[in-house]
């Protein structure tokens, strides 16, 4: 159900779509059967669902394959909440910026550590456009301060793929941690974010076991059920809503599947 909405608020919201990766691993038979769902509903959008046997080792692999010189990741709990360009987002120079889709100066407060955060010092004269904000990552706090983050932001190809030769993780979350550990390296890289976050993480809830990160309390065996009832995530609904944190839990709309 999360990812279903995901991917369609993805190609909603996102002009240029950029071709996606989905890796995904169910954990059994009616989980199986509600991805095949999902496969099958974006048959015609090109995207491509890999089966995880080993995370790690797929991704590796994915990244050896992928042509592309830019990269970014999602993690499903995300939903694109506001329109973007991917070719004006992707068109930005990774050498010097690290850019954010999940940024943007509404966001005020940092769910993962529980208190609120100052906006950074945004830099005139970096980028042209008045629909961008620009900073130092090494002088932002928190989420203004975490440019390895794989909610959005977009890295080197190249980079990436030499930190997951050199690393050791066995899940996403262990896959952010090994990517922060690099962080040094590109703290004195310029952020460059959207005015408003084109996209929001909502943690309604936590299937894996590698950290003790907060969440909401929605199980994803309701989200399941739901799922097999018809039900969809009413993310049309979120398109309104404006986040003042990069994760953020709200009430979880559900809406007859089309």
């Amino acid at each position: 159900m999360q990812l279903h909405a995901l991917l369609s608020s993805y190609f909603e919201k996102a002009s240029n779509p950029m071709p996606l990766h989905v890796l995904y691993k169910p954990t059994s038979s009616r989980f199986q059967a509600a991805y095949a769902e999902v496969v099958a509903h974006f048959k015609d959008r090109g995207v491509n669902f890999i089966q995880e046997k080993s995370f790690r080792d797929d991704l590796g692999m994915l990244l050896e394959s992928i042509k592309s010189d830019k990269i970014f990741f999602l993690v499903d709990d995300v939903i694109f909440a506001d329109n973007v360009d991917m070719v004006d987002f992707a068109s930005i120079d990774v050498e010097h910026f690290i850019p954010s889709l999940r940024l943007g100066k509404n966001l005020t407060q940092c769910y993962t550590v529980g208190c609120g955060q100052p906006l950074p010092e945004f830099l005139e004269g970096i980028i042209v456009g008045n629909d961008r904000l620009c900073w130092r990552w090494r002088d932002g706090k928190f989420d203004w301060g975490y440019p390895m983050s794989v909610d959005g932001h977009l890295f080197s190809t190249l980079e990436v793929t030499l930190i997951v030769k050199v690393s050791q993780f066995a899940a996403p979350n262990s896959f952010e941690l090994a990517l922060h550990g690099f962080s040094d390296c590109f703290m004195d890289r310029y952020g460059l974010c959207y005015v408003r976050s084109k996209i929001m993480n909502i943690p309604w809830n936590k299937v894996q076991t590698e950290n003790s990160n907060d969440c909401g309390n929605v199980h994803q065996q309701h989200l399941l059920d739901k799922w097999e009832q018809g039900f969809q995530v009413d993310y049309r609904k979120l398109y309104s809503f404006v986040n003042e944190s990069a994760h953020q839990e709200i009430l979880l709309p559900l809406v007859r599947r089309e």
